[in-house]
């Protein structure tokens, strides 16, 4: 079986091809397609696997800032989104986040937040109601979207464990590496108080926006490809 760092020159391979190594449109499509999937059985992204080798070794931080109404919602939208790659954060009240994490996976995140949370401001914006029910709407679009993303990514790492690429156990791993540097880079943080659903008919509504929100990135992966954790 291909080791990690094989499959990583595959990538690289194809994407050349993708980026004009072949003369022929088809080609280069197949090229991409074919790339993409890697990648998201690795979760990693382009960034990632053209990044070098010292930047992606060991765990870096990356500056995220969100602007008024509902920061602390969009932030918390932001954790969900980095705990599927095992980053950890810290939020200002400011709207600032920081996030530890290794470069690639901060990559992912990055690029997930960007997407995801002007799609929940859109979608709390046309819901309207209450602040309660805003409120709610955002609490249960996260929940619903880190389960989704669990179910995309981390089925992913699942299936190439299984193929013998050893993902899963490197993401592992990679995990503890990243708690460790996270509590030597912020020691003496409090946890957070937990937030109360306070409309139910918000939370139906943010859960049902959240079930539809685009999280693939655009890579064309067939969902049968993909495990849910644990099966």
């Amino acid at each position: 079986m291909a080791t990690h760092e094989q499959l990583l020159d595959r990538i690289r391979t194809l994407l050349a091809i993708a980026d004009g190594g072949s003369p022929y449109p088809e080609e280069r499509e197949r090229a991409r397609e074919r790339a993409e999937r890697l990648m998201v059985r690795l979760a990693i992204d382009e960034a990632g696997v053209r990044m070098s080798a010292d930047e992606a070794a060991r765990p870096t931080q990356r500056v995220f800032a969100f602007s008024a109404p509902y920061i602390l919602d969009q932030q918390h939208l932001a954790f969900r989104i980095a705990a599927v790659f095992s980053c950890e954060g810290v939020r200002y009240p400011n709207g600032r986040l920081v996030l530890v994490g290794f470069a690639s996976d901060l990559s992912m995140v990055a690029a997930l937040i960007d997407t995801l949370v002007p799609a929940m401001r859109l979608e709390m914006a046309a819901a309207g109601g209450s602040v309660s029910r805003r409120k709610s709407f955002a609490m249960a679009f996260a929940a619903a979207v880190g389960l989704r993303l669990q179910d995309f990514y981390a089925g992913a790492l699942r299936d190439a464990e299984q193929q013998g690429t050893g993902s899963a156990l490197v993401l592992a791993d990679r995990a503890v590496v990243v708690e460790g540097a996270f509590r030597e880079m912020f020691p003496n943080l409090k946890a957070g108080r937990p937030r109360a659903i306070t409309s139910p008919e918000g939370w139906l509504d943010g859960r049902a926006a959240g079930q539809r929100a685009d999280i693939s990135l655009g890579r064309k992966v067939d969902r049968a490809e993909v495990r849910v954790l644990g099966t």
